[in-house]
């Protein structure tokens, strides 16, 4: 088992994709099901739900035989922390067009369309490109 989680359950994810398959179950955590909560909004995933072994079982979600997503990314790593202010996120975004980032504020986990509203920086955790 890896020591980052959130590596851990994005690899899970890109796996899970590329094998076509309709679930796959991962170890819960906080940072799990704040991103769980975020891809099921954005129509990433069809779902998920806790089972009786202390595990989460996520649906996938394909339309035409094909993945919702085409590739999740970790951006920050526990080695390499990414923090961005507005500034900084707007030129991020203009380097990452066609993608959506994930970043962990001070208000909680928020997409990056979210955090321009709210004028709020953070550690950028994810790349998402649809």
């Amino acid at each position: 088992m890896s020591n980052y989680i959130l590596s851990d359950f994005i690899a899970r994810l890109n796996v899970a994709k590329r094998k076509h398959l309709k679930t796959i179950r991962i170890k819960p955590s906080n940072i799990v099901f704040n991103l769980l909560r975020i891809f099921e909004e954005i129509g990433i995933i069809r779902g998920y739900f806790v089972l009786d072994t202390y595990e989460i079982e996520v649906l996938m979600k394909y339309s035409r035989s094909r993945c919702a997503f085409s590739n999740l990314k970790v951006i920050s790593k526990p080695s390499k922390r990414i923090y961005v202010d507005m500034l900084k996120l707007y030129k991020l975004k203009e380097l990452h067009t066609g993608s959506v980032l994930i970043l962990s504020t001070s208000k909680g986990y928020m997409l990056d369309i979210n955090c321009f509203k709210e004028c709020q920086g953070g550690v950028v955790l994810l790349k998402i490109n649809f």
